[in-house]
């Protein structure tokens, strides 16, 4: 009997390790091969980023307009944050990829999109300026949203 068990182990092993075998084969070059053009990847990183912009100031509009009403505000968020997933796949659709495939692209790419940006200062400053932009958006919605969440939490009872 146990060598019944060893056997069936062994055929799920093998079987799995086939499995995982041929993922690596059919799968990753497909994620790792985004085909799409360096001037393409700039582009989508810009209409990405400007839709992060907005994005973000809907959620801070949504933290000023729900603060006092952190399950409504956490409800609203929730759906909103599905709206930019598929706004966001949208997007990457529209160039022919997908988020997976934009977030490798930079990986194997990265020496290309340097020297294009180097040459292309005004596309550069622009990525530039929507990050900061992005950050500073995001900082601010953290705040608002901590403070939401802060309200919410039971204060300890004063001795």
């Amino acid at each position: 009997m146990e060598l019944i068990r060893k056997f069936k182990n062994t055929n799920v092993s093998v079987f799995f390790g086939v499995l995982v075998t041929l993922s690596f084969f059919v799968f990753i070059p497909r994620v790792c091969h985004a085909d799409i053009s360096t001037d393409a990847y700039c582009q989508l990183t810009i209409q990405s980023m400007q839709g992060e912009v907005s994005n973000l100031q809907e959620l801070i509009s949504l933290a000023d307009r729900y603060g006092e009403d952190p399950v409504a505000f956490a409800q609203q968020e929730n759906q909103k944050q599905q709206e930019f997933e598929q706004q966001k796949a949208q997007l990457f659709s529209s160039f022919g990829t997908t988020a997976e495939e934009y977030a490798m692209y930079m990986d194997t790419n990265s020496e290309k999109v340097n020297a294009y940006l180097a040459d292309h200062p005004d596309i550069r400053q622009q990525i530039d300026d929507l990050s900061d932009q992005v950050n500073s958006l995001l900082e601010q919605f953290e705040a608002k949203k901590a403070t939401i969440k802060k309200s919410y939490e039971p204060q300890p009872p004063l001795k």
